[in-house]
């Protein structure tokens, strides 16, 4: 066995052995000041037959790969720069193979200065969660080194490539080996430079005069998103300012992503940042408070108000929009109800000089029934298409489909939708023409065929039938992420575990973030002490990194720390709703029931599957789920219908911190283990105080007055309540106030999924 270990020790690169003997070392000694390490391994080196100056510069160059791709840590002790050994954590690579950070040396095989293993742990992190957010930039580095075939590590790599490369197994100043780079090629395909240059299509919209109204129909991978950025960037390189400029997304993610690249490409104008992107939620809301406070009530509420208050020629309010030189509105074919009525008012009360961009697509509207009787009326796209001063254009150019079958499907689906057929008809054609277009027609979820990725997505007709899949999944020990519904998000929960226990008017301090990061299980991933401090410091405004700060700024839900998904690897499970914006190379799209009954909107029902179906840049598999029917109940409740059913958990909603250490670093741990988890009193005496639990007995969160009201009475007509039946999906920082508004405490709450059940319910997974 001794001569095994000593010929693959001599097998392997010298920087590979360098890697190897600084693990062996902290794992030894726990931690090394970086100078005696590096001093270790030159020596190593030279005895290994390299120059001094090369041992030297090969030694930093394997301590600072290690310490970005978090195998090793990185710390200050008494003034000096310390190396740390970590906690073992596991990166998902390729189907079930993983890269080993941290841990013990000797497991896994090499490779390159990272080892890897076939064993697949409960709590392995995704491709995109170990790398990090890469920018264009980044993109064009990492292929400068695909297209070099060799990558000479300098200081212009950024962290997220040079961790991208090690987890490929690239060797720092070694050709790209094959497989590695067919890998990278497969997750990172190169920039697509026509995505810079619109097309002639795009172009018409583009450069119009800043007087123009016009409605402009895009279909799918259209490049809408592009354009509408490229609209306003135009705008103000002719002169307008950014700040008389106004751009209304459907949702917060797509605002904040138009709002990223504009400020990218306007970085050279003083008041780039001055353009207002945002939903029509957040633009009605700044409208209402600019006349005092907002009305109680939720989004709604504000929105009617919103309306009311430009009606009624309120002066303050058309002061504001004499103020606009543009507005551009995007996915109008969503806005529907209260929502249209507000935009048509906000543009009729726009002054006449002032032009307008409104972009949609009739056959992706599927939000028409989920507005009421009001979204009967019809989208703002629909309503404004053809009306009399408006220029009527259409994006033509398909910029993301790769298939070529996939391309004519999409023209044909677009075409069908649009005939004025009977819907009925129209919802069985597509359906045919989908499982005619799919790369495979027959694919169990469960099974082989779909590539199970990071980069795929999963596709269902309803959150019910996300949810159940889900849970099926988790059984099986299928790694997998999940979309929340709605514009439900997570915050970082590092910074929650890290911010637990403090008192409000406290500073998070070095010496604290070390403490905490040692009680965390699992580790935090690639998180250094300056890094978490940093980013604390970031949201606390100043150096201090006031925990009162801090809370402030997490309320406000920073799009940096914030994501709509739980999980942390594996492809991302969601409703075809909560897909509208995405695209991937593979999807799987899950058919749901063929509808029945007599009020089925079949016009809708085929939209929604074109949306779901249209997510595919270049291959998609079909398969067969069923779904679960949800209704609402009291309090905005919402029940799962049938004997059988049971109130549907999602997310944080009705859930409340508990104070101290411990729960929080019980609900940082649940995470990733997704445990099973039951609603159990603190006493055994009727009308005690409910508390979520974990299988294990641990309690996690406490539950809030109308939450309570819907257990109480699952347990008043059930006798009691069943165990197990939902499950810690995730965890979210959130701020805990008291009723004066102060800061309470910053910690963490689990994210749920499941249905609370009566002790007698029967149901089955495929009802959840």
């Amino acid at each position: 066995m001794q001569n095994s270990d000593t010929d693959t020790l001599d097998a392997l690169a010298p920087s590979q052995k360098l890697a190897a003997q600084l693990r062996r070392d902290l794992h030894d000694l726990g931690a090394v000041p970086k100078s005696r390490a590096v001093t270790s391994l030159v020596a190593a080196a030279v005895a290994d037959g390299m120059s001094e100056i090369e041992a030297e510069v090969q030694a930093k160059i394997v301590v600072s790969a290690l310490v970005k791709c978090g195998d090793i840590g990185s710390g200050q002790s008494y003034g000096d720069k310390v190396l740390l050994k970590r906690r073992a954590v596991s990166v998902l690579y390729s189907g079930d193979q993983c890269i080993l950070l941290g841990g013990d040396p000797s497991q896994g095989e090499p490779h390159g200065l990272l080892r890897v293993t076939d064993e697949l742990p409960n709590d392995v992190f995704g491709l995109f969660d170990a790398v990090g957010l890469l920018s264009d930039a980044d993109l064009v580095a990492l292929w400068q080194v695909l297209d070099a075939r060799v990558w000479f590590m300098n200081a212009a790599c950024s962290d997220a490539v040079t961790r991208l490369l090690c987890l490929a197994g690239v060797l720092p100043g070694s050709p790209v080996p094959q497989d590695a780079s067919n890998w990278l090629h497969e997750h990172f395909p190169r920039p697509r430079r026509e995505g810079r240059t619109p097309d002639l299509s795009q172009s018409a919209v583009i450069e119009r005069p800043a007087s123009a109204r016009q409605i402009v129909t895009a279909g799918p991978g259209s490049g809408k998103t592009h354009t509408a950025a490229e609209r306003v960037i135009h705008l103000v390189q002719q002169g307008i300012s950014p700040a008389r400029l106004r751009l209304i997304t459907f949702t917060r993610v797509a605002a904040e992503e138009i709002g990223r690249r504009i400020s990218e490409a306007l970085s050279e104008h003083t008041y780039a940042a001055g353009v207002m992107c945002g939903t029509i939620d957040s633009m009605a809301w700044n409208l209402v408070t600019s006349l005092g406070e907002a009305p109680p009530g939720g989004h709604d509420r504000i929105i009617r108000a919103a309306h009311r208050s430009i009606a009624d020629g309120d002066q303050v309010i058309l002061d504001q929009l004499s103020r606009i030189s543009h507005l551009i509105i995007d996915e109008a074919q969503d806005i529907v109800g209260d929502r249209r009525i507000f935009c048509r008012a906000f543009i009729d009360a726009l002054p006449a000089s002032v032009g307008v961009t409104v972009l949609g697509d009739s056959a992706q509207a599927i939000y028409g029934s989920w507005a009421g009787d009001e979204g009967r009326g019809g989208s703002l796209h629909a309503e404004l298409r053809g009306a009399r001063g408006w220029e009527n254009r259409e994006l033509t150019a398909n910029h993301r489909t790769r298939s070529t079958s996939l391309q004519q499907f999409f023209r044909e689906a677009r075409a069908l939708l649009e005939d004025g057929i009977d819907p009925r008809s129209a919802y069985f054609s597509l359906r045919e023409m989908i499982e005619d277009v799919a790369t495979d027609a027959h694919v169990s979820l469960n099974g082989p065929v779909f590539p199970w990725k990071d980069d795929s997505l999963i596709l269902f007709r309803g959150r019910a039938a996300t949810v159940a899949a889900s849970a099926r999944l988790t059984r099986a020990a299928r790694v997998h992420r999940m979309k929340l519904s709605g514009q439900t998000s997570v915050f970082d929960p590092l910074l929650g575990a890290i911010c637990a226990g403090l008192a409000p008017n406290a500073s998070v301090r070095p010496d604290h973030i070390r403490r905490r990061l040692a009680d965390l299980h699992p580790q935090a991933l690639i998180a250094s002490e300056e890094d978490i401090l940093a980013d604390l410091q970031a949201l606390g405004n100043g150096p201090a990194a006031r925990l009162q700060d801090i809370g402030e700024m997490i309320d406000r839900k920073p799009a940096q720390y914030t994501r709509d998904y739980v999980g942390t690897a594996g492809p991302l499970l969601g409703s075809i709703h909560g897909a509208k914006g995405r695209e991937a190379s593979n999807v799987l799209l899950m058919l749901p029931p063929v509808p029945s009954g007599d009020d089925v909107d079949w016009q809708e029902e085929a939209r929604v599957l074109f949306v779901g179906a249209t997510r595919a840049s270049l291959n998609l598999y079909l398969g067969r789920a069923q779904s679960g029917t949800v209704r609402d109940g009291r309090n905005g409740s919402r029940w799962l219908r049938g004997s059988d059913g049971g109130l549907l958990v999602s997310g944080v909603e009705g859930l409340r911190p508990l104070p101290g250490i411990a729960p929080a670093l019980s609900v940082w741990e649940a995470a990733f283990q997704q445990p099973s988890c039951s609603f159990r009193r603190v006493a055994a005496e009727e009308g005690s105080p409910w508390h979520l639990v974990s299988a294990s007995g641990e309690a996690l969160a406490g539950v809030d007055s109308t939450l309570a009201e819907d257990l109480d009475y699952i347990e008043a007509t059930r006798s009691s309540l069943a165990s197990g039946t939902m499950r810690v999906v995730g965890a979210t920082t959130v701020v805990d106030r008291r009723s004066d508004g102060k800061i309470n405490m910053v910690t963490l709450l689990p994210v749920l999924m499941g249905v609370a059940r009566g002790q007698g319910s029967k149901a089955n997974d495929d009802d959840q």
